[in-house]
């Protein structure tokens, strides 16, 4: 019998920089990655499939069952008791085809459970996003609020123009735009999220720090991990299921084109004569092409081409691991530069453009200027650190294991 095997993969977030527990109001991924796993519709489904595929196994594994047959004339009577004979192996190759069968879903599921656990996350760290983003915001509208206080004093002074004013009270009112925009942004986010576990939306918090990335083997080590285990991968262990169900199909397809041998023992009366005989009936049928011909050589097509597309897996899965990598590094570095120097920079900026403005040396709009510049950087840091932690859940999800040092 099949079981399919659920247990929570070792995803590095789940386990260490989005885990905790869950608090009233909160979430933690490792908790959604549960949810995920106990209430998700598409993984609930393979039960079913496994008691399908169980029932024919047992289907499969039955012998022809023997035949009564009576045959009534005007003076006779004829009992006979006859049993069909599989030849070729039949029941062995129906038996293969439907092993074959079990381990080809329970890859499929391993594939399965695998997306569905990635595409969690992915809509955990999204969500995770926008609530950083939305702590972002409000802390500039606190920074536009107390800049339009200052700004209307000097305007009252006369030392500035009633348009300062007004540039800086668009911008604070734009930014309310903007983050009543995000705010529902959210509140969608949150809903794509429980909708993983078709749960309700009553999340008021993620758990998490986007800031605290992940720690990842050095280059080499990496990718010694990626090429040495191609053959080891959920997706290519399916194809190679899908291999050997070909293979499979083939046997059961050339079993099927053997001619059965039927036998059977009856007892004839004849009423006129009273007489009593022994009746010994064999049969076959008389084939001399083989009447399978056409399956064997659909089956042999489908096993060609799953020969072909396994060695093709092998080869999109290396090139597929080798692009992600090279594109986490590129990610990491645009990380660091923003964070070490890019953001240091614009802050300095804006904090010299701030007092240059109440000197009156700069204008209103060099000070706005200065301050979409930190925004924006910090934005960009977000968008950053969210592809990082996308890439790495990609890494791992093709490598069905974690790449993370859980020191």
């Amino acid at each position: 019998m099949l079981m399919l095997v659920c247990s929570l993969p070792a995803y590095s977030l789940a386990d260490s920089t989005l885990s905790g527990s869950n608090l009233p109001g909160s979430l933690s991924l490792k908790y959604a990655l549960q949810l995920t796993l106990q209430q998700n519709p598409q993984l609930k489904a393979y039960p079913y499939y496994v008691r399908q595929l169980d029932g024919e196994a047992v289907q499969a594994d039955l012998n022809p069952i023997p035949r009564a047959e009576i045959e009534l004339s005007s003076d006779e009577a004829t009992l006979t008791l006859s049993q069909n004979f599989e030849l070729g192996n039949k029941r062995q190759a129906r038996v293969g085809f439907t092993n074959a069968k079990q381990a080809q879903l329970q890859a499929e599921f391993e594939i399965a459970k695998l997306d569905v656990l990635a595409e969690t996350s992915r809509r955990y760290y999204q969500l995770l996003a926008l609530q950083k983003q939305k702590t972002l915001l409000i802390t500039r509208l606190g920074q536009e609020k107390r800049a339009l206080k200052i700004i209307n004093k000097r305007a009252q002074a006369g030392s500035v123009a009633q348009a300062d004013v007004a540039t800086m009270a668009l911008g604070l009112a734009r930014s309310n735009n903007t983050l009543e925009q995000l705010e529902f942004g959210i509140t969608l986010q949150r809903d794509a999220l429980s909708a993983m576990w078709l749960g309700q939306n009553n999340t008021s918090q993620l758990l998490g720090n986007l800031a605290k990335l992940p720690q990842l083997p050095d280059d080499k080590t990496l990718t010694t991990l990626i090429s040495q285990g191609i053959n080891q991968l959920p997706d290519y262990r399916y194809q190679v299921a899908l291999s050997r169900l070909a293979d499979s199909r083939v046997s059961l397809s050339q079993a099927n084109g053997s001619a059965d041998l039927k036998l059977g023992l009856g007892l004839r009366h004849n009423d006129t004569s009273d007489d009593q005989s022994l009746v010994l009936t064999a049969s076959m049928p008389l084939s001399f092409n083989n009447p399978n011909r056409g399956r064997i050589a659909s089956a042999q097509a489908q096993q060609a081409l799953s020969y072909e597309q396994l060695e093709l897996k092998r080869q999109q899965l290396s090139i597929e691991l080798t692009r992600i990598q090279t594109r986490l590094k590129k990610e990491q570095q645009l990380a660091q530069r923003i964070n070490n120097d890019l953001l240091p920079l614009a802050s300095e900026l804006l904090g010299t453009t701030q007092k240059a403005y109440r000197q009156g040396q700069y204008s209103v709009l060099q000070w706005v200027d200065a301050q979409n510049k930190v925004f924006n950087l910090e934005q960009d840091l977000i968008n950053s650190q969210v592809r990082i932690f996308n890439h790495v859940l990609e890494l791992e999800r093709i490598l069905g294991q974690s790449i993370v040092s859980t020191q």
